[in-house]
Parts: structure tokens; C-alpha cells; sequence
């Protein structure tokens, strides 16, 4: 498995979206209260004119303050919510808005890391989705690439998992088909790939028992 420590996003970000296009805009001194981890975060990011969160918004820095001991600084538009402790900034509460927080197994920088690499699965210019991949099917599907260790959250559900390899990231977990309420398909799995090319995708399509949702262009 690939340890998230070693991942450097500004290496991560240059390779998926190129050289940054500016130099890191330095957060105003009313910041400086924030987690080291998400101070870096949006500075290091600020770098690119990319859109590195399109799945997710990121709270701007200046909008961040402290609730209930909690400081959000994610949501999107499903009502998902994200927070650090404000008695200890390293951990990472999961919330619905409304609804019950819960702990995440990961830390702040870890977690940081983690949604870099699902943002990217699903915002690469190139990729592939299927919400019901045979289970029998999924190792061919990720042969290229080696799991990252991290430590797990629960968005959407709990069970995805990221899978990283030359020009290719993937964000995998139980699939729920299309019903509501959700309910896990056993046997099957949802899958999203990006890619930094087209020709990187090329072996998916000779996959049989498939049905690849894919982007107009490719």
C-alpha cells in the first residue's frame, strides 16, 4: 500500500494539473488561528487556477470560525459537513447538516490528502464511472494501481477506498445502485477513475460485462 505521508500534493497538483500558474497567496494574519495543515492547504492551492475541489467547497479561510467547539471548513451540497475540534485542530468531525458529528479515523493532514485525491478522480479531464462493477471484475479494473492506506472516513458511504497509479486515480466503494434509500448491492462496486490521459483509460474498454459512463470527448 502507498503510505499518504509520502504524497506530496504541490508534486500531486503539478502532475494532474500542470506547473502552478502563480505563487502561493499568503493567508491574512486574522488566519493565523487555523491548523497549520489547512493554512497550507489553501495557500499551496491558491497556486493553481485549476478548480481543485468541484465535488466539495472548501470554506474560505477568512468565513471560518468556531461552533460548538467546531470549526467547519468543507461541505457540499448533499448536506455533507466538515469540521476540526477546536480543542484539538488535528482531528476531523463528520457531520450532515442537522444531523450527528462523527470522529474521523483520519487526521487533518491525512484527510486533506485523501480529498485531493478523490476531488482529482473526479475532476480529471479524463476518466470513467460505473456504479456496479462486478466484484469478480474489480482487480482487472485496478491492476495499475496500489491502494492508499488511508485510514477510512464515510463519505458518501462508509468503504471507499483510493487507488493510485501512473496517470491514474481511483475513488472505489460498495455500490449502492440507483434506489433510494441506499442500500449496498452485495457483488458489485462503484467505481470512478480519472486519468491524466486518454490512452490510460484504454484497457477498461476491453473489460467486458462494463458499462462505462465516460466524457463525450473520449
Amino acid at each position: 500500500m502507498i503510505d499518504p505521508a509520502t504524497i506530496d500534493l504541490n508534486r500531486f497538483w503539478s502532475y494532474w494539473h500542470g506547473q502552478p500558474t502563480d505563487s502561493p497567496t499568503p493567508l491574512p494574519d486574522s488566519c493565523a488561528w487555523l491548523p497549520k495543515p489547512l493554512r497550507e492547504w489553501h495557500e499551496n492551492s491558491s497556486q493553481w487556477d485549476a478548480n481543485l475541489t468541484a465535488i466539495k467547497s472548501m470554506t474560505p479561510p477568512q468565513d471560518i470560525s468556531i461552533v460548538d467547539r467546531k470549526a467547519t471548513f468543507m461541505s457540499e451540497d448533499g448536506g455533507g459537513i466538515w469540521a476540526f475540534s477546536a480543542d484539538d485542530p488535528s482531528i476531523v468531525l463528520e457531520g450532515k447538516l442537522y444531523g450527528e458529528w462523527m470522529e474521523s479515523a483520519e487526521s487533518l493532514s491525512e484527510f486533506l490528502i485523501h480529498n485531493a485525491l478523490q476531488e482529482t478522480a473526479f475532476t480529471a479531464t479524463h476518466w470513467r464511472f460505473c456504479d456496479e462493477v462486478p466484484d469478480a471484475i474489480l482487480p482487472r479494473v485496478l491492476a495499475p494501481m496500489e491502494e492508499v492506506s488511508f485510514s477510512g472516513w464515510n463519505w458518501p458511504h462508509p468503504g471507499f477506498r483510493i487507488f493510485l497509479g501512473e496517470g491514474l486515480v481511483a475513488d472505489v466503494g460498495p455500490s449502492t445502485g440507483r434506489q433510494t434509500p441506499w442500500a449496498e448491492r452485495l457483488g458489485y462496486s462503484e467505481v470512478q477513475i480519472g486519468a491524466t490521459t486518454c490512452e490510460a483509460l484504454a484497457y477498461l474498454d476491453d473489460l467486458s460485462n462494463i458499462s462505462w459512463v465516460k466524457p463525450y470527448f473520449t
